[in-house]
């Protein structure tokens, strides 16, 4: 799925670490705060493995709630018990909650002509994609018409959305004397643990009450649990537990294979 010359784009010194806040919204907001340092050359790049805190709901973008039919839908989804967050990053509402895991590439921008934001994409789900199959399964990129937040760059389990995918590039130039250096967020987020018809129930509801005529259809979801063999009778935590060990693992080859790469030369 990853090209060769998207190896050119991989940075110096890059980083897997699972960090997390106990507060769902700073939770969410310390993927720009994180990229923002690294744009400064405060830390390293970074892919960031973690967990969404609870309660469970629904993360919308900016423009979900731009307008007053959008504020009055996550007013009214907070008194349903569906508190609804916001994210920097586009697309449209996706499952909150401590059943959904994450992976945000976190890189300063750089002046090349391969950075594109397939490229990033790219960049970020051939991870996924080799976790996938380590853990026995076969993940495949692409749309789904139908998804909640559908995008070219779904990763699809047995032709079911498992993961979303969303990009925000902000600032200049990293590197570069400015009062906001640039910086690269591209995020994925992993149905893990989720019951998927109230998900998207609630996701069609927050649309419904913003006046917009999105609606997502059940039947184009999976969560993790259901099809992977090995966790059938664990709970929830214990489950969550595994898929971020396993993919912060799975980060970690991933980025000694890509070093390697653009240290020898080698065209993966």
């Amino acid at each position: 799925m990853m090209k060769a010359k998207d190896v050119l784009l991989w940075p110096e010194n890059v980083v897997a670490d699972t960090l997390e806040l106990d507060d769902p919204n700073d939770n969410i907001l310390l993927d720009d705060q994180l990229a923002a340092s690294i744009a400064r050359s405060e830390r390293p790049p970074l892919l960031r493995i973690w967990q969404h805190s609870a309660p469970d709901g629904l993360v919308v973008s900016r423009r979900d709630v731009a307008t007053q039919a959008g504020q009055w839908a996550r007013e009214q989804l907070a008194v349903e018990g569906c508190p609804v967050f916001v994210r920097s990053t586009g697309g449209t509402a996706v499952p909150h909650g401590r059943g959904m895991l994450n992976l945000s590439l976190l890189f300063p921008r750089v002046a090349h002509p391969g950075a594109t934001t397939d490229a990033y994409y790219r960049l970020l789900c051939q991870p996924l994609l080799d976790w996938l199959n380590e853990l026995g399964g076969r993940g495949e990129i692409g749309d789904l018409p139908g998804s909640y937040c559908d995008g070219h760059y779904n990763v699809l389990l047995g032709g079911r959305k498992l993961v979303g995918t969303a990009q925000t590039w902000k600032g200049g130039l990293a590197g570069i004397s400015t009062h906001k250096p640039g910086y690269i967020v591209a995020h994925a987020c992993i149905s893990v643990y989720i019951e998927v018809p109230r998900a998207i129930a609630n996701i069609n509801r927050f649309y419904e009450l913003s006046h917009q005529s999105f609606r997502a259809l059940p039947e184009t979801a999976v969560s993790l649990h259901e099809v992977w063999e090995t966790v059938h009778s664990q709970e929830r935590e214990e489950v969550m537990a595994v898929a971020k060990r396993s993919l912060l693992e799975s980060c970690q080859q991933f980025i000694l294979k890509m070093n390697e790469a653009k240290q020898s030369g080698v065209q993966l």
